[in-house]
């Protein structure tokens, strides 16, 4: 459904494999605050029955930026912030997708390669110009699942790569002032790819 550039993909295996050797005989400590920040590819297709059309998947990049507590090593909450200049492919000019998750990660591992699930509710937005050059907003929500891993470093950092993939709906359009909401909303559709590094400050600390 959503396609993402080869070479992102390259770049993030050859990183990955380099954190992985790097990081072999390292021992982390996920407990307390983490943040991340780095690069993020997104991508979004909106269904095609509910706009009444072929839709083709549009593809940009941004940044993203995730803090969290992990209340245990293994089971924690998140919150994560994501933006991204879409390259339009079906109508009008270029687009700002936006993205917020509140939710919660479990880590499957803790050691040097610790990788962990994410379930989110996520609000979705995504603002630029229609074809007659006015101002649009779209806005909705849905539900992410998101996997990924930390690659450590050391202690304390990591290499943050990521998939998170949103499913859900915009049901509110709106022009300049005027907001127009409908419960019967157009289906939409997210992929976010994210590379970055985390810091864990509470680590190695007894």
């Amino acid at each position: 459904m959503i396609r993402m550039r080869l070479t992102v993909m390259l770049a993030l295996i050859a990183l990955v494999t380099f954190a992985a050797n790097a990081s072999a005989q390292r021992v982390s400590r996920t407990k307390g605050f983490h943040i991340a920040l780095g690069l993020n590819a997104s991508a979004i297709q909106l269904d095609e029955d509910d706009v009444g059309e072929d839709t083709d998947a549009e593809n940009g990049g941004g940044l993203y930026l995730t803090t969290g507590y992990n209340f245990t090593p293994r089971i924690g909450a998140f919150l994560a912030l994501t933006g991204a200049r879409i390259d339009a492919e079906n109508v009008g000019d270029d687009y700002n997708l936006g993205h917020a998750d509140l939710g919660a990660r479990f880590m499957l591992a803790t050691g040097s390669i610790a990788p962990y699930l994410e379930l989110a509710l996520t609000g979705l937005n995504a603002r630029g110009e229609d074809d007659q050059g006015r101002d649009i907003e779209l806005r909705g929500g849905g539900l992410t699942l998101g996997i990924g891993s930390n690659f450590f470093v050391s202690q304390r950092f990591a290499i943050d790569l990521g998939l998170r993939l949103t499913g859900g709906e915009f049901n509110t359009v709106k022009f300049g002032d005027i907001s127009i909401s409908n419960d019967d909303g157009v289906g939409v559709g997210t992929a976010r790819l994210n590379l970055g590094v985390a810091f864990y400050p509470s680590a190695g600390r007894r």
